[in-house]
């Protein structure tokens, strides 16, 4: 069956809009004609599995990456550069829409090739060796990966040696690189526990390899390092942290950086912030060495403790808080100029709900998920906050994900 394309839907595919309702087709684009096969029930539509594109797009361009259509880590890579801003700007602006939030949505700050420095891939021992790589879209298949384009050259050089000794963790599993300034800090997600060979083995392992920290978690605990050759060190501004195993950090660091500028442009006048999820302390550390006094607010006891090493000498204070639980109550928040909060991709509901009572007079949200901000940004509108432009930052190269960043002032209409 042939159909034309209509548009670009929320996970990068084409969505061609039929009397049976729509068709999701993977990578097609507005105004091709796709031939489809084979199709599976998805929600209201169907989903193509196969199709040949009959009459392409001018939009359409080569893809980098040998992978792309097969591995699930990409999905706009046949996209030209206008098409494929104006589409993440898209998402960012029907999230708003959705939740009935108006405001300006800005042209996405993105981030260069070969930069994203945290990745997590599955594993599985096959008969013909380790599989590592991202999985398929809509499927548990491992795509086996030679090279990974928007990844840094230290974690893409890594993966050849990855595959020498996963198996040694057990059949499947995870593993997550973060490329650090001492090397890679790798953590290994699976049931096997290392045995006492491995052990032995992985100071030769780590140095062949680049790594300086070996971690292994069952899923269930904390991860424990195997072996720690140097210290795992990120820099947020002129501050060095020494991260544990496993640590929230924003993809890239020329992302962070663009996120880091924009809180710290916004919070310029303030004298009291607080920096709630705050991580290992990538907004609090650089904003407390601009002067401003700086509570951190972190779930993850191992994050503030990261946080008050590298930071306690700024006068940074830390607390461990699950604000999802526990969040700072609206009186707490009073003695704040502004704060700004990067919560996870559930959002900040039940922290959002105190900020909108408190009247902070400055709140910067940082998201991960244009449609739980877009839930939250409601709350704070209807409290009585104006929120300003909200700014996309594209740091998933051609993944379907988009960040964002906005400011909500007390009592205007505009930031």
């Amino acid at each position: 069956m042939d159909i034309r394309i209509d548009s670009i839907g929320a996970r990068g595919d084409g969505i061609a809009k039929t009397p049976d309702g729509p068709v999701f087709v993977p990578d097609a684009l507005p105004g091709e004609l796709a031939r489809i096969g084979r199709t599976k029930s998805r929600g209201d539509g169907l989903r193509a599995f196969t199709r040949q594109i009959v009459e392409p797009s001018s939009d359409r361009i080569s893809p980098v990456c040998p992978h792309f259509g097969a591995c699930g880590g990409c999905v706009a890579q046949h996209m030209n550069a206008q098409l494929y801003l104006d589409w993440k700007r898209g998402l960012v602006e029907t999230a708003l829409s959705r939740a009935g939030v108006d405001a300006e949505v800005l042209p996405p700050v993105s981030v260069p090739l070969g930069t994203r420095r945290r990745v997590r891939m599955a594993f599985r021992d096959i008969q013909q060796g380790v599989v590592t790589g991202f999985r398929e879209g809509q499927s548990d298949r491992i795509v086996d990966l030679a090279d990974c384009p928007v990844a840094t050259p230290g974690i893409a050089q890594f993966l050849p040696a990855l595959r020498g000794f996963l198996n040694r963790f057990g059949k499947q599993g995870e593993v997550a690189v973060i490329d650090t300034e001492a090397g890679l800090d790798v953590v290994v997600f699976a049931k096997g526990e290392p045995d006492l060979d491995l052990r032995l083995d992985a100071p030769q392992i780590c140095a062949d390899a680049g790594i300086c920290r070996l971690s292994w978690s069952d899923g269930d605990d904390a991860p424990e390092p195997i072996l720690v050759a140097a210290d795992s060190v990120v820099r947020f501004g002129d501050a060095a942290v020494s991260i544990p195993p496993d640590s929230f950090l924003q993809p890239t660091a020329a992302g962070e950086a663009a996120l880091r500028n924009y809180a710290m442009d916004a919070v310029a006048d303030c004298a009291a912030v607080a920096d709630l999820y705050a991580g290992c302390g990538a907004f609090a550390l650089p904003v407390a060495a601009s002067g401003k006094s700086v509570h951190a607010v972190e779930a993850v006891p191992a994050q503030t403790a990261a946080i008050l090493a590298a930071g306690g000498h700024r006068g940074v204070t830390v607390e461990t808080r699950d604000l999802v639980r526990q969040p700072l109550r609206a009186a707490e928040l009073k003695r704040f100029d502004a704060v700004i909060l990067d919560p996870p991709r559930a959002g900040a509901a039940p922290q959002i709900e105190q900020l909108a009572a408190a009247r902070v007079p400055l709140v910067v949200y940082v998201s991960c998920n244009p449609a739980t901000f877009a839930r939250d940004a409601r709350v704070l509108i209807d409290g009585g906050y104006g929120i300003g432009p909200v700014q996309p930052f594209d740091q998933f190269l051609w993944s379907h994900h988009v960040e964002l960043a906005a400011q909500f002032r007390a009592g205007r209409d505009s930031a």
